[in-house]
C-alpha cells in the first residue's frame, strides 16, 4: 500500500475565543498532508466562538467535518471524533491552537502501514526550551537515536527499542499530543477519562503503552505548540484554579495505581508523584487560609473524601512543608550573604 491510498481521521477538539487559530489549524493539515488522504473532524465542544463561523466554508462533510456537541471538555471531545472515525485505519490528535509545519503525516502513515501501533514524532511549545523528545532531567528520560534501530533514513524514521511503557509512566511528556498516531484497530476501545481537567492525555498514553505497542519514532519537529485555552498553563501557584488543578492530580494518581500494571518501581514512581500532589494541594489550602483569600472548601472536603489517606497525612505533609520552607529560606539567606 502506498502513501496515497492511506487514509487518516485527525480529531480536532475545539473550544476557543480568539478567531483565526482554528481556520489556520485546519489549513495547516490541508498544506502539509502531501498525498494523504485526510477526514479532519473538528469536534465544537460548545465553543464561544462556533466553528462553522471560523471554517464553515471549508466544511464538505468528509475530509472536513463539524460535529457538535455541547461543552463537555477536551477528553469527551476527543472521544466524540473517535466515535466518528469509522473505517479510517488511523488517527491522530491535533489542538485547534496548533499547527503542523512538517511531514507528520506522510510520516506517520509510512510507520504505519509498516506495522507499527504507534509513531510519535518531536514538537516544541511557546516559550518551553528545547524539545520534547529533550525535556527530561537526564539522558534516561530522553530518546537518544543511538540506542534505537534506523528503519528509513531519508525519513528519519526509528524503531523504538527498549521498554517503552516504562518511558511513558516515568516521563509521558515525551509523547506530544499533537504529534502521536496509531492503528484505530490495535486500540479500538482506548478512550480519555473524561472526569479529569488536566493530565487526561497522560492516562490515555498508559491506556495505550499498557499493551506494549510495536512503536515507530522520528526526531523531527512536527508541531508547534500554542496556548490557546490551556488549563494547565492558566492554573500556576496563587492562581484561582490551582487547588482543582492540584485535586486533579490527586485524582489522576489514583487512577494509574488503581487502573494500571505496573511494577514496584513504577508504582513507587507514581505513589511518589501522588504524595507531591498531595502536598501541593495541602499547601494551597494554607496559602488561602493564610491570605485570607476565598476558599472552595467544597473542593477541600471532595478530594479528602477521595482521598481518606491524604486526609490522614495532612499532620505529617504540614510538617514537611514547613520543614521544606525554612530550608528554603535559609538557603536564600545563604546565598544572598555570599554576594
Amino acid at each position: 500500500m502506498s502513501v496515497h491510498e492511506s487514509e487518516i481521521a485527525i480529531i480536532v477538539p475545539y473550544f476557543q475565543r480568539e478567531p483565526g487559530l482554528l481556520r489556520q489549524c485546519v489549513q495547516s493539515v490541508l498544506d502539509t498532508r502531501g498525498r494523504v488522504s485526510v477526514r479532519i473532524l473538528v469536534v465544537d465542544d460548545g465553543s464561544p466562538l462556533p466553528a462553522t463561523e471560523e471554517i464553515g466554508d471549508l466544511q464538505d462533510g468528509y475530509t472536513v467535518r463539524i460535529i457538535p456537541q455541547e461543552n463537555a471538555g477536551p477528553a469527551a471531545a476527543r472521544n466524540t471524533g473517535l466515535d466518528h472515525v469509522g473505517d479510517t485505519p488511523f488517527v491522530t490528535f491535533l489542538d485547534s491552537d496548533d499547527q503542523w509545519t512538517g511531514s507528520f503525516l506522510q510520516d506517520a502513515v509510512r510507520a504505519l502501514e509498516q506495522g507499527y501501533d504507534l509513531f510519535i514524532g518531536d514538537s516544541q511549545r511557546g516559550r518551553v526550551p528545547g524539545t520534547r523528545f529533550h525535556w527530561g532531567r537526564s539522558d534516561a528520560e530522553n530518546i537518544q537515536l543511538g540506542q534505537h534501530r534506523q528503519i528509513q533514513s531519508e525519513y528519519d524514521l526509528y524503531e523504538f527499542v527498549g521498554d517503552f511503557f516504562d518511558l511513558v509512566v516515568r516521563r509521558s511528556n515525551v509523547i506530544g499530543p499533537n504529534t502521536m498516531a496509531y492503528r484505530v484497530d490495535r486500540f479500538p476501545d482506548v478512550r480519555f477519562p473524561e472526569n479529569l481537567i488536566q493530565g487526561e492525555d497522560r492516562l490515555f498514553k498508559l491506556r495505550l503503552g499498557q499493551n506494549r505497542p510495536h512503536v515507530a519514532f522520528s526526531p523531527r519537529v512536527y508541531a508547534e505548540e500554542g496556548e490557546g485555552v490551556n488549563i494547565f498553563d492558566k492554573s500556576g501557584w496563587n492562581t484561582e484554579g490551582y487547588l482543582g488543578l492540584m485535586a486533579n492530580y490527586v485524582t489522576l494518581a489514583h487512577m494509574i495505581l488503581d487502573e494500571i500494571p505496573l511494577n514496584a518501581r513504577q508504582r513507587a514512581f507514581v505513589r511518589g508523584q501522588l504524595g507531591k500532589s498531595r502536598r501541593g494541594f495541602l499547601a494551597g489550602v494554607l496559602h488561602q487560609v493564610r491570605h485570607r483569600k476565598p476558599l472552595d472548601w467544597s473542593v477541600v472536603a471532595k478530594t479528602f473524601r477521595n482521598d481518606p489517606v491524604g486526609a490522614l497525612l495532612v499532620g505529617p505533609n504540614v510538617l514537611r512543608l514547613t520543614a521544606d520552607l525554612l530550608t528554603n529560606r535559609g538557603g536564600a539567606r545563604r546565598a544572598r550573604k555570599s554576594r
